[in-house]
């Protein structure tokens, strides 16, 4: 069961606090750095066009030493605070995860002893 998650426009905000980034750099980031990664090209580009009409990142053409322009994008303040919001949402949703392996370790453990 692999979820692809709300939490997409999270890593893709939290990539671009590094810089500004293209779309292809954003993917091979999620391949290279998330421990568990849900995140294909067509979830991706769909996220930050949502992030984008949302107003958290913005783009632009990178015209500079390349045959053809690249779409560019970076956070704004917009992001940032978006950001924050998702830092308090997987804290809660942590301390949930936290609970149900507690008790289903307990559960697993009564069962087998």
């Amino acid at each position: 069961m692999k979820h692809t998650g709300r939490h997409t426009g999270a890593f893709l905000l939290l990539f671009l606090t590094e810089g500004d980034n293209y779309g292809g750099k954003l993917l091979q980031k999620c391949e290279e750095e998330l421990p568990i990664n849900p995140i294909d090209s067509a979830i991706l580009y769909r996220t930050l066009k949502k992030l984008e009409e949302e107003g958290a990142v913005e783009s632009y053409l990178n015209t500079s030493n390349q045959d053809k322009p690249i779409r560019m994008y970076k956070i704004t303040a917009v992001g940032k605070r978006k950001l924050e919001d998702f830092q308090i949402d997987i804290e809660e949703k942590i301390q949930n995860l936290s609970f149900f392996l507690e008790k289903y370790e307990k559960w697993n453990s009564e069962r087998n002893g």
